[in-house]
């Protein structure tokens, strides 16, 4: 009995632990993407990135700001060297004390170096481009988190018309199949039914599968736990009906904003810095410093007796860095600069090209898939009225099985187009919605 209560609690706090690791979490889309701004993987990286450019940008400023360090020596002279002086009798004599020490302390400070100047410009540009990604970064989750969204709620609207169906089917198949064992209704009817139901429960399969796929992908875009529950509370078509009203097939596309011409146009810059930086190394650097130091010699171990002597020295100096000749190697680098400058100003003149390119197809796609929408609504509507008469007819003897299994057919098909259109449109309205996004940065 003992045993027995220690393997209950045992379970019991399996159990409790497995429902506190499992969540259930309700999001809108919305809330999804806000969500997966804070918590996306890729995102989180992106953002240490900024970080570690803003301390790139406080490394490079800190060159050219004045750097002090100090120094303590200590030396242990236990075998002084020996010299011999040659015209006093090769007599050997040995130098220096048994103990010395030092202590030292040096200041530097740059005055002027065009590698420096340039250097901290790279600095800050690379910064700004730094940020620029991490907003290209936020907008292509976006669309990687409404997408996975509108995937879900594909296969949950699929799997609704596939259940509601197999029910009213199964019901029929069983009325039918009681019709049949009474001598009322023909076998054919019953096995057309009966595969209907069949048919009807392989797309169940398939939808469930096809909805735990999307919440795997959703929770991961989002950096959600894989154990958690999804709950999504948006509806395709309210989705639908905010993206048509939010005008957005009338904005301007202004290249200029769009994150991927700025990511480009700010790599240019960079290019025509490390253009700079390259001719810079022709300029001459001026740098000034300031040593000080002091040191004690002694026989004895006594570096702490106030009376014992140090002798303190100082130096100031200036000193400049001037190139002369490298055999080529400046001007090799100046010439590799340009050319890498070169090909970033032709890749913006193909992300001009291809960004209008996008946009139109895009923008023409959006309004196609808009078009397809609409008409399979309607078609939705009429194969849902064709089938449901049908239904109503085949249950008092006025249709037959077949009449069931075409109409069937036909509804089921328009469902699931209309389902795909209700999915293209959305995701059409993403990649417009991407295109059209403007970074401020």
């Amino acid at each position: 009995m003992k045993i027995i209560k220690i393997n209950l609690i045992i379970l019991l706090f399996i159990l409790a632990n497995s429902l506190m690791a499992q969540q259930i979490r309700t999001f809108s889309l919305q809330e999804a993407i806000s969500f997966a701004m804070e918590n996306n993987y890729t995102l989180i990286n992106s953002q240490m990135d900024v970080e570690t450019a803003r301390y790139k940008v406080k490394e490079s400023t800190a060159i050219g700001l004045p750097q002090i360090d100090a120094s303590v020596n200590y030396n242990d002279n236990i075998q002084r060297a020996v010299m011999i002086i040659p015209d006093f009798y090769n007599v050997p004599i040995q130098f220096g004390t048994k103990y010395d020490g030092s202590l030292g302390a040096s200041a530097s400070q740059l005055i002027f170096s065009g590698e420096y100047i340039v250097g901290l410009q790279a600095a800050k540009t690379y910064l700004e481009k730094t940020d620029i990604d991490f907003f290209k970064n936020k907008v292509e989750v976006k669309q990687k988190v409404a997408d996975s969204y509108y995937a879900a709620l594909s296969a949950t609207d699929g799997l609704t018309v596939v259940d509601s169906t197999l029910r009213i089917t199964r019901k029929l198949a069983n009325e039918t199949r009681q019709v049949y064992e009474v001598g009322f209704a023909e076998e054919t009817d019953v096995d057309q039914l009966e595969l209907l139901v069949t048919n009807l429960e392989a797309t169940q399969n398939y939808l469930n599968n096809q909805l735990i796929v999307a919440h795997a992908f959703l929770k991961f875009y989002m950096g959600l736990n894989d154990a958690d529950s999804l709950v999504l509370t948006d509806k395709m078509e309210t989705i639908i009906d905010q993206k048509k009203n939010s005008g957005m097939v009338m904005n301007p596309f202004e290249i200029s904003k769009n994150v991927d011409y700025r990511s480009i146009n700010k790599q240019k810059e960079l290019s025509l810095l490390q253009v700079k930086l390259a001719k810079s190394a022709y300029l001459p650097s001026l740098s000034a410093n300031l040593n000080y130091q002091t040191q004690a010699q002694r026989e004895q171990w006594d570096f702490f007796n106030k009376d014992g002597m140090w002798y303190n020295s100082s130096v100031f100096g200036v000193s400049m860095k001037i190139p002369i000749f490298s055999s080529g190697m400046r001007y090799a680098k100046v010439k590799q600069a340009q050319i890498a400058f070169q090909q970033v100003e032709v890749s913006q003149k193909q992300m001009t090209l291809q960004l209008d390119i996008q946009y139109s197809t895009a923008k023409n796609e959006y309004l196609n898939a808009y078009n397809v929408y609409v008409n399979k609504q309607k078609s939705r509507l009429n194969a849902e009225k064709i089938y449901k008469k049908t239904t109503e007819k085949y249950s008092v003897g006025m249709a037959t099985s077949l009449d069931l299994l075409n109409t069937h057919n036909q509804f089921m098909n328009t469902e699931s187009e209309y389902i795909n259109a209700e999915l293209a449109l959305l995701k059409a309205g993403e990649e417009l919605e991407k295109i059209l996004t403007k970074s401020d940065k």
